[in-house]
């Protein structure tokens, strides 16, 4: 008898967790909704993102040349209707910072021996979660535009919708300020966006 009624139990909480969990979802759909429809409605928009990577490129000429010119470069990009290579761009950047901060650290060597990985873009942004220096939103949001580059990589022509660009470049211009934040911990970058 005891059994039946956990096995019951056990279902009831089953289809609630299901239940649950859909509500979840669609309530982030609609947040993520909110949030497009406000970058579709910004005419400014595109002057503000030039004016943050331009703010980058200077922010950067003193701790890291390479990332200043990379910069440039996307912002060259950018400038010339090329988002996608852009973002591309911006996403090396991350990796490039976070390949300084963990290429000798050996917690994270560890880390990816334990796990059974090797050593990319995706594991980096792993253990930088699992070390609580990003946080699960900041992930989820840096795996998108690293898909964005992988997709642009393996993509002849890709061309994405412009709210998912934007999106795509306001994550990557705070995304190179969160990260540097992390590797130059004593220098100041505008973390600001847009």
């Amino acid at each position: 008898m005891t059994a039946v009624v956990a096995i019951i139990v056990a279902v009831y909480l089953y289809f609630e967790n299901e239940k649950n969990i859909k509500k979840i979802a669609e309530l982030e759909e609609d947040k993520l909704k909110l949030i497009l429809d406000a970058l579709k409605r910004n005419p400014n928009l595109s002057d503000e993102i030039k004016r943050h990577l331009e703010k980058l490129i200077d922010n950067f000429k003193d701790i890291d040349e390479k990332v200043s010119n990379e910069v440039a470069q996307a912002l060259q990009l950018f400038q010339i209707g090329q988002t996608e290579n852009a973002i591309e761009d911006l996403v090396k950047i991350i990796e490039h910072l976070l390949t300084i901060h963990y290429k000798d650290c050996s917690n994270f060597k560890k880390w990816l021996k334990d796990q059974k990985q090797k050593f990319s873009l995706h594991n980096l942004l792993a253990f930088c979660k699992t070390e609580k220096k990003i946080d699960e939103i900041e992930y989820q949001f840096f795996i998108a535009i690293k898909t964005i580059r992988n997709k642009e990589d393996h993509t002849i022509d890709l061309k994405l919708d412009s709210y998912i660009n934007a999106s795509g470049l306001i994550t990557a211009i705070g995304g190179i300020c969160k990260i540097a934040s992390i590797v130059y911990p004593k220098r100041e970058l505008s973390s600001h966006i847009v």
